[in-house]
């Protein structure tokens, strides 16, 4: 129920509203940088390979991919030379592996040059299969296809784009030329701004929804009070805080040791009948403040009618409740506005204190303290009819 209330709230509708637009601009605004880096980051390295193809593809020796099968072969001018060129574009340009390879008559993808330094741990010899794993790939790239990936693998030898592309002799495609970078930088990039993007996303609906709140209020409420629970005449709370505060006290069990006072003004009517509506609410104004000035932080006071307070107490003994109700009818007796010599402008009040054996409930309870009330207002009246009859 109370969070059925908190949402009927105009500046927590404007919250929500404004929540759900942002995050659905972030979102977009995401998925857009989301692809356009990748988009970006993807073209740039497809740009390197490019280059290295293109060269490579009019500097390779294309005999060689009939010369060379075994481990034999090595040791043949046409191996030397093609491993030099693949080693100096290797290391000029930074790639991680450059490699050949072919099907031989067997129908296996077998290694024809490998561009890594024969006593390095990964080297492949001429005649060494193909990785079962890289062979579609491969039959792809001799079918005369560019094969591109469409992210960076994250292998157990690091974070690499791997690309495969055919070899050709004259219209004939003869081979293929892997060439595989090492893109460690701009994985590790990527995977930043994946994780940084959301918590962006998060920390602008949290700003915007705070400044839309702020906003709406400054704007539609400049004292920021609790206009849905404020009395705006004496700025204590109104019956609506009342009920609400009285239903979740009942509901959370807060009973035992709660203390209520009841106060009404006497002759408000008369007071608003002979003197206006104006000096009414100066008589109101009084009440409240008399009951802001002694009660103060001790509990909490509300305004529930024309002319009726209610101020709720928790561990406040029933003696002590007393006293506090005659300092308020004290206090309002020493500054109350004047309006006539035959009108006296005080109150009536009542205290009581919950009792599990009388009540079965705050709402019992309160019935208690209003009575207690009316009890002294009736003897008030009767007094008064004394004083002007005797």
């Amino acid at each position: 129920m109370r969070l059925g209330k908190q949402i009927r709230r105009v500046d927590v509708q404007v919250s929500i509203l404004m929540i759900i637009v942002t995050i659905f601009c972030s979102s977009c605004i995401y998925l857009v940088c989301y692809r356009m880096t990748h988009r970006d980051m993807i073209n740039s390295l497809e740009e390197r390979v490019f280059a290295i193809y293109d060269f490579l593809e009019d500097s390779l020796d294309k005999s060689m991919f009939e010369e060379i099968n075994t481990r034999e072969d090595m040791e043949k001018e046409s191996y030397r030379e093609m491993k030099r060129l693949l080693r100096q574009v290797k290391s000029a340009t930074n790639m991680m592996y450059l490699y050949t390879a072919k099907k031989n008559e067997a129908g296996q993808f077998i290694y024809v040059i490998d561009g890594l330094e024969a006593r390095a741990e990964d080297f492949r010899y001429p005649g060494d299969l193909i990785e079962p794993e890289i062979v579609p790939d491969m039959q792809r790239a001799l079918n005369g296809e560019r094969v591109l990936p469409k992210n960076i693998k994250d292998t157990e030898w690091g974070k690499i784009f791997i690309t495969y592309f055919p070899v050709h002799d004259g219209e004939k495609v003869v081979g293929v030329l892997g060439i595989e970078i090492g893109a460690e930088h701009q994985y590790n990039t990527y995977q930043s701004i994946l994780r940084m993007l959301p918590g962006i996303v998060l920390l602008v609906s949290l700003l915007s929804t705070a400044v839309a709140m702020v906003a709406f209020r400054r704007i539609s409420n400049p004292t920021y009070q609790d206009l849905y629970n404020t009395d705006q005449l004496t700025q204590l709370k109104n019956r609506n805080a009342f009920q609400t505060d009285l239903n979740n006290m009942d509901a959370e069990g807060i009973r035992a040791g709660v203390g209520m006072i009841s106060i009404d003004l006497n002759d408000l009517k008369l007071v608003n009948d002979r003197f206006g509506h104006y000096m009414g609410d100066r008589y109101i104004e009084s009440a409240a403040q008399a009951i802001r000035a002694v009660v103060g932080k001790r509990g909490a006071a509300y305004r529930t009618g024309g002319d009726e307070y209610v101020i709720l107490f928790n561990g406040v003994p029933e003696g002590e409740l007393e006293e506090i109700l005659d300092g308020i009818c004290r206090y309002f007796a020493q500054r109350a506005p004047e309006v006539d010599a035959d009108v006296l402008l005080s109150l009536s009040g009542g205290v009581a204190v919950y009792d599990k054996t009388r009540d079965d409930g705050l709402a019992a309870l309160y019935e208690r303290a209003d009575a207690s009330m009316y009890e002294r207002k009736r003897v008030y009246h009767m007094e008064r009819e004394k004083r002007r009859n005797g």
